[in-house]
């Protein structure tokens, strides 16, 4: 169950005019927790926003994994084009373990046509790896592909597939041992990715909504895909509901979305 999100949680909340400040995000956050934490075998959180209040606040339930973000929110624009990734100050492994996490996650964009494994988002993953590693903490790297300014937009979509599997064999040759990956197009293409790869993947959700989403996972379970790491497909209209209706989508459609999910997974 993800919950980390920062940027694309304040942009919901700004576009509906409503306040997007920390403490307003922090109450959604801990709404969230509230009602599906103790429905799922792990949640994920940022230490930005959501943590350590959803700890210090007694939300969070103890059977609950906690897994906590170890990337700055949003990317840095290279001169070249890429995206460059950015760890957090003051928290890798040894800050996640202080904050409660029983794991860690770090988010990376990448283009493997135009990056290798020498290269600054490489780098960043080993540097993460090597730091979790030495603490004996599970680290789940996730890869997201983006269309470059100059790229034409018919050519990256047929390119996609590729670059999904692309980054997920940059992320593993850099050390990755559980990813975090997009939905490729089809089964056939999730079962292109499992083969490229030596290590379990799940399926993020990319914001779709909850019935696509649930066909993508079908389709990626089929392809060999462990689960799923998913977050707005669950629970995003409730973020720029008034408190009471939030409460209440997330304690019942949400519960079910997220029931489904795991069904399909058991």
């Amino acid at each position: 169950m993800a919950a980390d999100q920062r940027t694309k949680l304040r942009e919901a909340r700004a576009g509906a005019g409503l306040p997007s400040d920390d403490a307003t995000l922090l109450d959604v956050k801990l709404d969230l927790v509230r009602a599906l934490a103790p429905h799922a075998p792990a949640m994920l959180l940022d230490p930005e926003i959501g943590l350590p209040g959803a700890i210090d606040s007694g939300a969070f339930p103890a059977r609950t994994g906690l897994i906590v973000s170890l990337e700055r929110s949003g990317a840095i624009r290279a001169a070249d084009g890429l995206r460059r990734a950015e760890l957090l100050p003051g928290v890798g492994a040894a800050g996640v373990r202080r904050l409660g996490g029983t794991a860690a996650k770090l988010l990376v964009r990448l283009r493997a046509d135009r990056e290798d494994a020498d290269g600054e988002n490489a780098r960043v993953i080993r540097t993460a790896v090597a730091d979790c590693a030495a603490h004996d903490l599970l680290l789940v790297v996730e890869t997201l592909v983006y269309r470059l300014d100059d790229e034409d937009e018919g050519a990256f979509r047929a390119a996609r597939a590729g670059l999904i599997r692309g980054a997920a064999e940059l992320a593993e040759a850099c050390g990755a041992r559980h990813l975090k990956l997009e939905y490729p197009g089809d089964r056939a293409a999730c079962e292109a990715v499992t083969g490229a790869l030596g290590v379990p993947w799940a399926l993020l959700s990319a914001g779709v909504d909850h019935d696509t989403f649930a066909g993508q996972l079908r389709d990626a379970l089929a392809g060999g895909a462990s689960g799923f790491i998913a977050g707005r497909s669950i629970w995003k209209e409730s973020v720029v509901m008034d408190a009471g209706a939030r409460r209440a989508f997330l304690a019942g459609e949400a519960r079910r979305r997220l029931a489904e999910l795991l069904a399909l997974v058991q």
